[in-house]
């Protein structure tokens, strides 16, 4: 007999669970976005792999959609790529990175925006050659 114990789906659901994220609009309204089902995530893995960050965004709203979307629409560039960044990493969706700095401290972080900050002072992806320049 195997000694091999599987979880039941009910105890795959319940490690599932995760808080919802919110977006305050005023006093009076907050946006809030449950984390994506399992059949959510699969699509955006699609538009991860394609760069697509407006399918992205459409699917980890889900039916919070059309709240955000004209909220988007008055808002400048970067507030698009600031939300899709801060869900990513809410429902723990952005890829971890470990960067080496130059004298080989290292340091992960999941966050593109603090990443891209910290290649610019001279750390860079570990794995990945020195440059010479």
């Amino acid at each position: 007999m195997s000694s091999n114990q599987f979880k039941s789906w009910d105890q795959y659901t319940e490690e599932a669970k995760h808080d919802p994220f919110q977006i305050p609009v005023s006093e009076d309204q907050t946006i809030i976005i449950d984390a994506p089902t399992g059949a959510a995530l699969l699509q955006w893995a699609r538009a991860y792999r394609t760069g697509d960050m407006e399918a992205m965004l459409i699917t980890l709203c889900g039916d919070q959609w059309a709240q955000v979307e004209p909220l988007l629409a008055k808002a400048g560039m970067k507030a698009f790529e600031n939300l899709v960044t801060d869900m990513m990493i809410f429902f723990d969706l952005a890829e971890e990175v470990t960067l080496v700095g130059q004298g080989g401290g290292k340091i992960t972080e999941k966050d593109p925006r603090k990443i891209r900050a910290l290649l610019k002072t001279g750390y860079r992806v570990e794995g990945e050659a020195n440059s010479r320049t």
